[in-house]
């Protein structure tokens, strides 16, 4: 690991904002609880649709017309929440670069965009590179961290801190010695920040279709593993399944970490770590359907003690209908679109989803036949609504295969 990494947890980086330009909406203070749901629609214009907790009234952004850089057709989109609850979009560009656009710092509050890749002098993402991203809160930090595939296969990362105009790259693919990914791989990630950890765990699929793990766990090297021999798993559907993770951290210093993906029988397969990885069949053990081939995947665990506990699985059905696995003692699933009455996906949609803030409840979000950005909400299993957000905020409609991402403020 270079020398600047391990300054970045020591020292504030400058904030070089004055040579950015600034796109001034609103304030960053967000209120608890406000969702924010970014996609691409057909011009490649990234979109913001926002709504406070408080209400079901929804806006939507087109932030091309205030200068935004487009998208590269198809590019996929991840975002986070820093640790200053501030919003960070990223996206590849036209010209492979990994773009992102976040708010801004301080009470003048707006928006600006920069390219990370440019500023760390970073290798070219290969066209279509799946992304995710993480931000490390231990010890005061605010570090983000960007992944991306580059024109190599390998997984790269883009790093930063403290709102800083500063970023840097690594190579965490040839660092630890690890196997390239295959040609549309997607990529997952999370931070391991129990008892003071700041543990980065990255996941992605090989030129084998096995799952392989790059994790970071201080110090000055990158590790991996392959969780798929070692857990004795089936190996995932292709080598462009969907996988999604978190880490379960109620275990205190037994944090479980967990990652899912479709197999070749379209079943939703778990493999789990807990001082070893293991493997289970979550759509057998609840009897849940089958996943459409090539569905994607979202996830989440809620730890919060209130509204749905437990972890949460969300895929598209044969029917595109979605389905949630839920597990708090054992896995059970429920059909979402149905007991809403609402409307399917369209097939190959993307799926984002996090934990409502407010409620405990689950946020889902879809594209329908229509272009449409749907919400699914569930506040618990059996009880659950729909909402049609692009005619609920007059927006703009999807492109067909948009990427999803969204984002909750926390309380």
């Amino acid at each position: 690991m270079n020398a600047a990494r391990k300054r970045l947890y020591a020292v504030g980086l400058t904030v070089l904002l004055s040579s950015l330009a600034c796109v001034s909406v609103y304030g960053q203070t967000n209120p608890p609880g406000e969702r924010f749901v970014f996609y691409l629609d057909s011009n490649s214009h990234l979109h913001e649709l926002y709504a406070v907790a408080s209400g079901s009234d929804w806006t939507d952004l087109d932030w091309e017309t205030a200068g935004v850089p487009v998208a590269a057709s198809g590019s996929a989109l991840t975002s986070i929440v820093d640790n200053l609850g501030l919003v960070h979009v990223y996206y590849e560009g036209t010209s492979q670069q990994i773009l992102e656009f976040y708010q801004l710092e301080g009470n003048a509050g707006g928006w600006s965009d920069r390219s990370p890749s440019s500023l760390a002098d970073a290798p070219a993402a290969v066209v279509g590179s799946a992304l995710t991203c993480l931000v490390d809160r231990s010890r005061g930090n605010n570090v983000i961290h960007v992944f991306y595939r580059g024109t190599n296969e390998n997984v790269y990362e883009l790093y930063t801190s403290n709102e800083g105009a500063n970023w840097y790259s690594d190579d965490p693919t040839s660092l630890a010695g690890a196997p390239v990914a295959a040609s549309g791989s997607a990529l997952t990630s999370f931070i391991d920040l129990s008892n003071g950890n700041d543990f980065m765990h990255v996941f992605y699929l090989g030129t084998n279709d096995n799952v392989y793990e790059l994790y970071w766990i201080g110090g000055g090297a990158w590790h991996s593993d392959d969780p798929t021999t070692l857990s004795g798993a089936p190996t995932p559907a292709s080598t462009s399944s969907k996988i999604t993770s978190f880490i379960d951290n109620t275990g205190g210093t037994a944090s479980i970490m967990h990652v899912f993906y479709p197999g070749s029988n379209q079943n939703v397969y778990e493999m789990y770590y807990s001082g070893d990885w293991h493997s289970d069949d979550p759509t057998s053990l609840a009897g849940a359907p089958i996943a459409v081939s090539g569905s994607a995947l979202t996830s989440f665990i809620n730890i919060s003690g209130s509204g749905d506990t437990g972890m949460h699985v969300m895929y598209l059905g044969a029917n595109e209908n979605v389905y949630a696995l839920h597990w708090v003692t054992d896995w059970s699933y429920f059909d979402a679109t149905t007991v809403s009455d609402g409307v399917p996906a369209t097939p190959g949609s993307a799926l984002t989803s996090f934990q409502d803030t407010v409620t405990g409840g689950v946020r889902l979000y879809f594209i329908g036949a229509n272009s449409h950005v749907y919400e699914l909400y569930w506040p618990s299993e059996g009880a659950a609504s729909e909402t049609d957000l692009i005619a609920a905020s007059g927006g703009t409609a999807a492109a067909s295969g948009s990427a999803l991402t969204g984002v909750m403020q926390p309380n």
